[in-house]
């Protein structure tokens, strides 16, 4: 294992250590940068050794299909899986969402039937099962929350019944950093037989994911939020569950024997990876993995609470701010918004000083209207940034709220 100064990582990620003006990156909740690991290992694949997988019997096709099914191996430890089938590689946590509502819930779900979804999901995390459920004349129903944005357990309880057949929350929020507690809401389901899925998506970059731990039947996130390439995601099936899914497409590597009257499928994951897959993408990922555990999952956690705390209070010193979410933040992900100012003028004059930040609704609408809000600005910070990078954003924030309030 590397023995990475965190203070110096940013050398690390060629987009930060340009030797251009200096450029303060954040917006990580996004999209996180790559190092350079990431980058070499996608180019070494088509330099040295690219050919497609799974199917011919060279070397290069061999070479290929070892590279790409070790990166399966890769993702399973490092969520903690029990096995690599359970392990299914997607573009990205948005098609993740959508394999597992159009594979699982269309078997699962019928008319008048009742899926639990918090209502302050990311799109990709509530249009696929509003989708499945007008689709299947079910029913979404909200899970209540706690006004600190937690799921109210105890109020969820109140409304199970033998009509809800599927959960959905995410882990940590793309808006506040704020974790459910996961391991608790899939203890009360689990009890009744019902099905949990978790949208993880900004989850890897910041804590150490246990599926085993968490308990819950799917968990998904994205590549491109955990220093890996676009296109990419996993998609974690509970063994019982992955046997029983149907294929989400069709075509070369899912089938193991074609037929047009009764084709046969071939096991999962392959099952549900149809075509050729992102196979560069996928060993990027992997290498992004590997990095992380190289830098140290406990390493980044304990950095982060660090900026986290430091970032809170500059930002409470600031007295027109309503900071969203409060205090108990598990990722370093802070939104808000100032009377009288719109959010998009503070990004915008943000981004004229080299500061990049993301303003607006943040494809979470449905925390915005539960807010109350049209919108906010999101600050969203990673490993690589230090403390210095906050002092001067709120150095550059304060000249700008005393710009626009003149």
């Amino acid at each position: 294992m590397n023995n990475y100064d965190l203070e110096k990582t940013a050398n690390l990620f060629p987009c930060l250590s340009r030797g251009e003006e200096k450029m303060i990156y954040f917006d990580n909740a996004a999209t996180t940068q790559k190092p350079t690991v990431v980058i070499d290992s996608i180019a070494d694949f088509y330099t040295n050794g690219y050919s497609n997988i799974h199917r011919s019997a060279h070397n290069l096709g061999f070479r290929a299909t070892q590279r790409y099914e070790n990166s399966r191996g890769v993702i399973r430890q490092f969520i903690s899986a029990r096995e690599s089938d359970e392990i299914i590689f997607t573009s990205g946590a948005t098609e993740s969402i959508n394999l597992v509502a159009n594979s699982f819930g269309k078997n699962i779900v019928n008319k008048n039937d009742i899926i639990l979804v918090s209502e302050i999901e990311h799109h990709s995390n509530m249009l696929p099962w509003q989708q499945l459920a007008k689709e299947k004349g079910a029913k979404v129903k909200n899970i209540p929350l706690n006004k600190d944005l937690t799921i109210d357990v105890e109020s969820m309880k109140k409304v199970l019944n033998d009509s809800v057949k599927l959960v959905v929350v995410h882990h940590l929020s793309n808006v506040t950093g704020i974790m459910q507690d996961i391991k608790e809401i899939v203890g009360v389901f689990q009890e009744l037989g019902i099905p949990v899925f978790v949208d993880g998506a900004q989850a890897p970059a910041h804590i150490r994911v246990d599926v085993k731990d968490l308990n819950c039947d799917f968990y998904c996130f994205s590549g491109h939020k955990a220093f890996g390439p676009t296109g990419t995601g996993v998609l974690f099936v509970k063994e019982e569950f992955v046997k029983k899914m149907s294929p989400y497409k069709m075509g070369g590597q899912m089938v193991s024997r074609a037929s047009l009257i009764s084709p046969e499928w071939a096991d999962p994951p392959l099952k549900f990876e149809a075509g050729t897959p992102n196979i560069s993408g996928i060993i990027g990922l992997s290498a992004a993995i590997q990095f992380i555990e190289d830098v140290g999952m406990e390493k980044i956690t304990i950095y982060e609470k660090r900026l986290t705390e430091y970032m809170l209070e500059e930002l409470s010193q600031i007295p027109e701010l309503i900071i969203y979410g409060g205090q108990k933040k598990a990722a370093p992900i802070f939104s808000f918004n100032v009377d009288g100012v719109h959010h998009s003028d503070i990004s915008t004059l943000l981004s004229e000083n080299n500061i990049l930040v993301r303003s607006g609704h943040l494809c979470n609408q449905g925390l915005m209207n539960y807010l109350n809000i049209d919108g906010c600005v999101r600050v969203s910070l990673a490993f690589y940034n230090k403390l210095d990078e906050i002092d001067q954003f709120i150095v550059v924030l304060k000249k700008i709220l005393s710009f626009l309030n003149k």
